[in-house]
């Protein structure tokens, strides 16, 4: 996937919002605004992006155009964003980058889970091999370490989605715990790769290799983009900016 240089202006405005919304909930921004006016809610954001370096940042962005790709390009739904409950910025929860899903609206044996896994990088061949080891390690059978991890992220959305009483999706979503018992649903992995367009070629990727029993339950995402530090520190700073259509985001 690609941004024309036509219309990155459009496509920046679009993920600042997204990085906005990846780290603080709109009602939740609304809320400060209406007991503190935009001093409260300039606060709140010096607190969620002032204190990162670009090395956090970029790990984040990699999760974030995850979540755009997996929401707004191929409809899957993240109820919970694990950004938001990071207590170490240097590491995502439970060691999964993005858990997200489809729920089959006649079926619900066809239900989908995703684990997606992101590095974000101006070098092409930065953190490849090991964002591959990484859904490798998720997808072979028989590993009850990579399982674990899988159970941890899917209970951390149930426990959430029950404190926001949003009980009849907790529920739904629960029923992917006993995957490995009862089988009933579909599960996916998408390793992303976000990458700077004018370091970036396709044949970094011809000495990867995952042996897996299913050819269509990996997907590979590579999205490039010119200038790819300017628009991550460009799109933190408009997420930052009160001013910017608080309530909208």
């Amino acid at each position: 996937m690609e941004v024309d240089p036509g219309s990155k202006d459009q496509y920046v405005e679009y993920i600042s919002k997204a990085v906005r919304e990846a780290y603080v909930d709109s009602s939740y921004l609304s809320t400060v605004m209406e007991r503190e006016g935009f001093d409260g809610v300039a606060k709140l954001f010096r607190e969620r992006f002032d204190n990162k370096d670009f090395g956090v940042r970029t790990g984040d962005f990699g999760e974030i155009v995850g979540h755009t790709i997996l929401m707004d390009v191929l409809g899957y739904s993240i109820p919970i964003y694990k950004i938001r409950y990071k207590t170490n910025w240097s590491k995502a929860a439970f060691g999964i980058d993005i858990i997200a899903f489809r729920l089959d609206e006649n079926d619900p044996h066809k239900d989908t889970v995703v684990f997606g896994e992101a590095k974000a990088s101006t070098q092409k061949d930065y953190g490849i091999e090991k964002v591959f080891d990484e859904i490798k390690q998720l997808v072979e059978e028989g590993q009850p370490e990579a399982q674990q991890k899988m159970r941890n992220a899917v209970r951390f959305v149930s426990e959430r989605l029950f404190e926001l009483k949003q009980y009849d999706l907790e529920n739904r979503i629960y029923r992917f715990l006993d995957s490995y018992t009862k089988p009933h649903y579909i599960e996916a992995f998408y390793p992303f790769l976000v990458r700077e367009k004018s370091t970036w070629s396709d044949d970094i990727l011809q000495k990867v290799v995952i042996e897996k029993p299913n050819p269509n339950q990996i997907t590979l995402c590579v999205f490039v983009i010119d200038d790819l530090e300017k628009i991550i520190n460009i799109a933190y700073e408009k997420a930052a900016k009160p001013e910017s259509n608080v309530t909208g985001s």
